[in-house]
């Protein structure tokens, strides 16, 4: 008997009290999205629309973009917010929910996009994807840090014990957020092209500008939980 779907449930209180809901449905065990795509998308998914540059997909085999093919659906609901107004958001997952109050509409939308693209099939972004079985909305950047090079690190143990050379120098880490840093910058012309307010695009940014950061700064960053470990 298959496995129910591992979830994540995110729920808006938008303003004028305006409620929104997304759950996003995942493999439980390649955390892929279930979801289907739409049936009629939008001139903005088309792959050729701003594709990425880094982008290995092409146009005969995949017609669309497979983010933001996902992402239809929430581009639409934040269409018309300002990445400044104020929104509450409900995060729910099988094993707890976080609540967050008064928060900005990007910043609360920033994690659930997050969700979406990494899970969304991009062959770029997936590389990121183990991070969500562990999701923790709202997160400071130096706990997404933490979890991003946990996880990372976790992956070259099992890299290890089928036999592979790891990396423990998290030199390829670095170069996972250097081709996201790119998805990020060329997807946020199609988001300016899908919505007349700038809450879905102002929530790439600020993906964005920690995926640009960590390349060149991750060391630093994170001697700042080097204490944790001290004898």
């Amino acid at each position: 008997m298959p496995s129910k779907p591992w979830f994540i449930r995110y729920e808006f209180t938008l303003p004028e009290g305006k409620q929104a809901q997304f759950t996003v449905n995942l493999d439980p065990k390649t955390l892929a999205n279930l979801a289907p795509p739409p049936a009629s998308p939008p001139e903005w998914t088309r792959l050729e629309f701003q594709q990425c540059p880094n982008c290995p997909l092409k146009p005969k085999d995949c017609a669309s973009c497979p983010v933001a093919l996902q992402l239809c659906d929430v581009v639409t609901e934040f269409a018309h917010v300002f990445s400044f107004e104020r929104v509450s958001a409900k995060v729910t997952v099988p094993e707890r929910a976080y609540i967050a109050d008064n928060v900005s509409a990007q910043g609360a939308l920033s994690s659930l996009l997050g969700v979406y693209m990494v899970t969304s099939g991009c062959p770029l972004l997936s590389k990121m994807r183990p991070m969500v079985r562990l999701h923790l909305p709202f997160a400071a950047e130096i706990e997404t840090l933490a979890r991003s090079t946990s996880m990372y690190l976790l992956g070259q143990y099992f890299v290890s014990k089928r036999g592979g050379t790891p990396d423990w120098t998290l030199g390829g880490l670095a170069e996972n957020y250097r081709q996201t840093s790119v998805v990020n910058r060329a997807f946020a012309k199609r988001l300016r092209a899908a919505a007349p307010k700038d809450a879905n695009v102002n929530a790439l940014i600020r993906l964005h500008a920690f995926a640009e950061a960590v390349p060149d700064t991750i060391e630093d960053q994170l001697q700042e939980l080097q204490f944790l470990f001290e004898p």
